[in-house]
């Protein structure tokens, strides 16, 4: 007791019996929670098992559609057809036999195809009592009774089925003989496919043991059963169940307890009642197992706590007792551990007597922090270049790898991928280089799995490029299908035109091809969805506006008239868009439209304060990747362009209107709203906001945040203040107000129209 009160006020000390305390709060929250996790753990255990049950019939559901289409497509294969048609008229020996080969040949493909998980396909041609499958023909009773051999399934019961109403059957699985296999036997489910009334039928010998195992799995305890819709059992995993062991289950029933047996129950798209069992014994041993297991970890992690919470009291405390000595030894020589050291009173000195120490031998270290302050600002230049320095060379860091890909021996495809990402899916550049980022690794996992010999890579900041080398006809297929089909999922956030080469020699011919794949995807169709391109199309000319069409849109937008400027605008957009124009041109020729547009609205009001804006809404359309884009970007430009002429009358005349605006244009980076203006110009709020909006066509807000972000914009172009420094300046005093106005406004974030300007200015500085 006397050593622990002695040290009471050591630094050790004290760093030890915070973190003893922090162990025994986070213990008590550790006990609290498990406590809790406990109770509902084997409500938790059950919602599991039956998600695993809903999980099952979706997967059987689904293997079954897979089944069914693939009997009809062989039921209605022409080969079949013409070969049963000769049977009917010829008998079996006019016949072309060889026509049953190439079933015979697809049924092989299909049966061996993993996917599908069956062990054969029958065709069964009951009129010529003949039957063939994927080891050949044979008559019909050798079939169903020698190579199929099951005592349930006789060759009458085959026949019979013929006669059936339904068009697809599922039969109860059972054990087949396949001594011709060099197989004892296997539980098959037998699934029948025929039209009424017909002469012939497919059997598909569903390997149901497999399926199981795929779709529910091979371990545990539990049981799966398949049901159809009169209770029939079609299939029971453990080979045992019977219809009158299960229990009852209630409408809204979907768990039951039945002889300490818990069953979940569920009805799949298919119609088949799907029911699995698991021993309550085995979510009791799962309780008792995973009370033990956290049992463990609470007993390591307060072990690992208390030996880390000595290690690194030690830790804390090391360098300080290194520093004691340093300073002991330069003045005083060593004054102990356990004791204050000399000309420090304990009843009036800090709690902890090292900081004490150190705080009265500070100022002898001042000098020597001011020294290497001095060195640090000397240096900091040099740090800085050397920073950046060393970040150009990690750029690009990939071009060996690619170049030596490219240069060794070898034909190649060119697969070249313009994203165009659609600005209201991003709303930050950081999200931009996530998306491209996560595009350019699907597709290299895509490419890498269709072809063996293939690299990919990111060129531009919205292109990516994959060379592969070896790609027959059905890879390079199979893997434009594949991306068409992920990229098409996602259109909401992007749209992808994919360029594709002819085989290219060798290397040289690389920014040939790379060129040509570029122009290609400007000739793009403009519609929402992938588009894969091969080779260069006859494009329409780009129409001219004439100057009747101008002289109509200059007397619309003088008139104020909304509708009628978007009428027009569609004659011009309409026409072209049908003609197929290419996404470039089409660009280029709305640009043309916008720019028309801004020449008219100056002409009309010389002078206005709001044109950035206007031209803020202009280049958002540069941004639209659809017809509808491109509707929805000139509706808010028209709108603002028509509301500004429709203020074109002498509003001298109108000391309220002068007044405001004199009002916003000088206090617009203040906290200025309605209420405000209506004190200084002696007027209601209601009043202000009506006749501003008569005079104007345009309220308050809208005027408000019109100068605001033309003000916003021309200092992110002039300056190089940072994003928040500007909302502050342009009276913003939240950035993320801020950020979502101008994105509103100009279709981009603040930091893009920044750098898009830059790059503008920058190539007509070189151009």
């Amino acid at each position: 007791m006397k050593w622990i009160w002695a040290r009471k006020r050591s630094l050790y000390f004290k760093i030890f019996v915070s973190f003893l305390t922090l162990i025994l709060l986070f213990g008590c929250f550790y006990v609290l929670i498990y406590t809790m996790f406990r109770n509902g753990l084997e409500q938790e255990i059950m919602r599991s098992s039956q998600t695993q049950t809903e999980n099952t019939a979706e997967r059987f559901a689904q293997h079954f559609e897979r089944i069914q289409i693939l009997l009809f497509h062989l039921y209605h294969n022409p080969d079949l057809i013409s070969f049963n048609s000769e049977l009917t008229r010829y008998g079996i020996d006019g016949a072309n036999f060889l026509k049953a080969k190439e079933v015979i040949e697809e049924i092989r493909r299909e049966a061996y195809n993993s996917l599908f998980m069956i062990q054969d396909v029958i065709v069964h041609l009951d009129q010529a009592d003949l039957a063939f499958g994927k080891s050949g023909s044979s008559s019909s009773e050798y079939m169903f009774e020698r190579f199929y051999h099951n005592v349930n399934y006789t060759l009458s019961d085959w026949q019979e089925e013929l006669n059936q109403q339904d068009s697809f059957q599922m039969l109860t699985a059972s054990n087949f003989e396949l001594a011709a296999m060099n197989i004892e036997s296997k539980k098959l489910m037998p699934y029948i496919f025929h039209y009424p009334d017909t002469s012939y039928q497919l059997v598909a010998m569903i390997d149901i043991e497999q399926a199981a195992d795929a779709f529910y799995g091979t371990t545990g305890q539990g049981n799966l059963m398949l049901m159809d819709e009169t209770g029939n059992i079609l299939y029971s995993k453990d080979g045992s169940a019977q219809a009158d062991q299960i229990p009852q289950f209630t409408q809204d029933e979907n768990i039951v307890k039945h002889n300490g047996v818990y069953y979940f129950k569920t009805t799949g798209s298919d119609g088949i009642t799907y029911i699995t069992s698991t021993p309550d014994t085995q979510i009791t041993v799962q309780l008792q197992h995973i009370s033990k297991y956290l049992l463990l970890v609470f007993i390591a992690s307060l072990a690992v706590a208390i030996i880390a919470a000595v290690v690194l009291s030690r830790k804390l405390h090391s360098p300080v007792k290194q520093m004691l000595s340093s300073l002991l030894d330069r003045t005083q020589g060593d004054a102990g551990e356990s004791e204050p050291p000399m000309g420090i009173e304990s009843n009036t000195a800090g709690q902890i007597w090292e900081y004490d120490l150190i705080h009265s031998r500070i100022q002898q270290l001042q000098k020597e922090k001011e020294m290497v302050i001095q060195r640090m600002k000397e240096q900091k230049a040099a740090l800085q270049s050397y920073t950046y320095m060393n970040q150009l060379k990690n750029i690009n860091t990939d071009i060996n790898e690619w170049s030596d890909f490219l240069n060794s021996s070898g034909r190649y495809h060119i697969v070249y991928y313009d994203i165009r990402l659609r600005q209201a899916g991003m709303e930050a550049q950081e999200n931009k280089i996530r998306v491209i980022r996560h595009l350019l690794e699907h597709i290299h996992l895509i490419s890498s799995e269709c072809v063996q010999d293939t690299h990919t890579f990111q060129l531009e900041s919205d292109e990516i490029v994959s060379v592969l080398k070896g790609a027959s006809a059905q890879d390079l297929n199979m893997l434009l299908e594949r991306i068409k089909q992920t990229f098409d999922a996602d259109q909401e956030h992007y749209l992808v035109t994919v360029g594709v080469s002819p085989h290219v020699a060798d290397a040289s011919g690389f920014n040939e091809a790379y060129q040509r794949l570029r122009n290609l995807s400007s000739q793009a169709y403009l519609i929402e969805e992938t588009q894969i391109i091969f080779e260069e199309r006859a494009l329409p000319e780009l129409p001219p506006i004439s100057s009747a069409m101008q002289k109509n849109l200059h007397q619309a937008l003088q008139s104020g008239d909304e509708e009628r400027c978007m009428e027009l605008i569609e004659e011009l957009l309409v026409p072209f868009y049908k003609q197929g124009a290419g996404i470039q041109q089409f660009q280029e020729y709305a640009h043309l439209i916008a720019v028309k547009l801004l020449e008219s609205t100056k002409e009309l009001l010389p002078g206005e304060d709001t044109y950035p804006a206007l031209k803020l809404w202009m280049e958002g359309i540069e941004h639209c990747h659809s017809f509808a884009e491109y509707r929805s970007g000139f509706l808010p430009f028209v709108s603002a362009a028509c509301a500004l002429t429709r203020k074109r009358q002498d509003l001298t005349s109108e000391p309220i209107v002068v007044m405001f605006f004199e009002i916003i244009q000088h206090k617009y980076m203040e906290d200025i709203s309605l209420d405000y203006l209506s004190d200084k110009l002696n007027l209601s709020s209601a009043y202000l906001s009506a006749y501003i909006k008569e005079k104007t066509g345009m309220n308050f807000s809208e005027h408000l945040q019109g100068v605001r972000m033309s003000k916003a914009c021309e200092l992110l172009v002039t300056t190089d203040l940072n994003v928040n420094e500007i909302s502050q300046l342009v009276g913003y005093h939240n950035i993320t107000s801020f950020n979502r106005s101008f994105k509103k406004l100009t279709n981009m974030t603040p930091g893009a129209y920044r750098k898009q300007r830059v790059l503008q200015e920058h190539k007509l500085s070189n151009g």
